[in-house]
């Protein structure tokens, strides 16, 4: 047999044998039993995060209104000393309205803030009353928490009901941070 023929007889031998034998794994995958358990590790994983979704502070209304206000008075005391003037943050009371105002705002700027710049409470929230520290309780009308620009603000509880569910936001003079009672608290308490 001519070398020439024994070396193409020998690469297609070579090749038919990668072909054939090319090794195919039947047992990739997985098993019947890898599976059930995966499945078992998650539904246990579920078991005990949905009790905590439930709760989700990210999920009603009463919590977005919330995490509305403490936004908005943490980004008025930073305004107040950076900028140093005095802000307020309005509170109609009787509307759910909320908005915020600038020592250095003109009369009809005041007026534009009070109609376009405010933000509603949802359906179902509402502003139950402001009671300051110093000035008592107010219930209806339009309350005004101002925020120096020394950097401290009036001492005053913001509280909110949904439902059967009370809220009270404590703002304090000197802390920027805002602490939240899941109950209607006072400070005769």
């Amino acid at each position: 047999m001519d070398p020439k023929a024994r070396i193409t007889v020998t690469v297609l031998r070579s090749e038919r044998r990668a072909a054939t034998s090319g090794f195919v794994d039947r047992t990739a995958g997985f098993t019947l039993i890898e599976l059930i358990v995966v499945i078992a590790l998650i539904s246990t994983m579920l078991f005990f995060s949905l009790p905590r979704l439930q709760g989700n502070p990210f999920v009603d209304d009463a919590n977005k209104s919330t995490r509305w206000l403490i936004g908005k008075i943490s980004a008025l005391r930073e305004s107040a000393i950076r900028n140093g003037r005095r802000y307020s943050l309005n509170l109609d009371l009787d509307a759910g309205r909320i908005w915020e105002t600038s020592a250095s705002m003109s009369p009809e700027q005041l007026e534009q803030a009070a109609l376009n710049n405010t933000y509603a409470l949802p359906d179902g929230v509402r502003l139950v009353d402001v009671e300051f520290a110093l000035k008592g309780k107010q219930n209806s009308g339009l309350a005004e928490i101002t925020f120096y620009r020394a950097g401290y603000a009036d001492k005053v509880l913001i509280h909110l009901q949904e439902d059967e569910t009370s809220r009270s936001l404590l703002i304090e003079p000197f802390l920027s941070d805002v602490t939240v009672f899941e109950k209607y608290a006072s400070f005769e308490d």
